[in-house]
């Protein structure tokens, strides 16, 4: 299996996997938030680097910028912008993510939301092109 070919499945797993848990158990995901952020610049630095780990294994092997999985490459260079957020300006990063709380977990099931639509989208490319 190609590397690219590779990460689609990876991004498929993992985008749907954590999407289905942003629908299902949103306040976990608003207490674990609220865990990082109750640990400072520490959780800011987990958050980050589990940023930069995710959108550098996308960017790496998936650099190609056409299609429909131009997605891809794209999510990646933002994660990396937000995992550079979190790990240059850790205060910063801390009050954006205040934003993800127990009172607005309409928000996470949104990003859950926008996570399956990602995996559907992998999804029907990687069917296409068995076919």
């Amino acid at each position: 299996m190609p590397s690219q070919h590779a990460i689609e499945v990876f991004a498929l797993l993992n985008f749907t996997i954590v999407g289905l848990s942003l629908l299902v158990q949103p306040r976990a995901w608003a207490r674990f938030l609220s865990w990082m952020r109750r640990e400072g610049d520490a959780g800011a630095v987990i958050y980050g680097l589990l940023c930069v780990l995710w959108g550098s294994l996308i960017v790496s092997f998936h650099p190609e910028w056409h299609g429909l999985l131009v997605i891809l490459p794209a999510f990646g260079l933002l994660q990396l912008f937000e995992g550079f957020v979190f790990l240059v300006a850790p205060a910063f990063g801390l009050r954006v993510m205040s934003v993800f709380d127990e009172e607005h977990l309409s928000l996470l099931r949104l990003l859950g939301v926008i996570a399956l639509a990602l995996a559907a989208c992998i999804f029907v490319v990687l069917l296409s092109a068995r076919m």
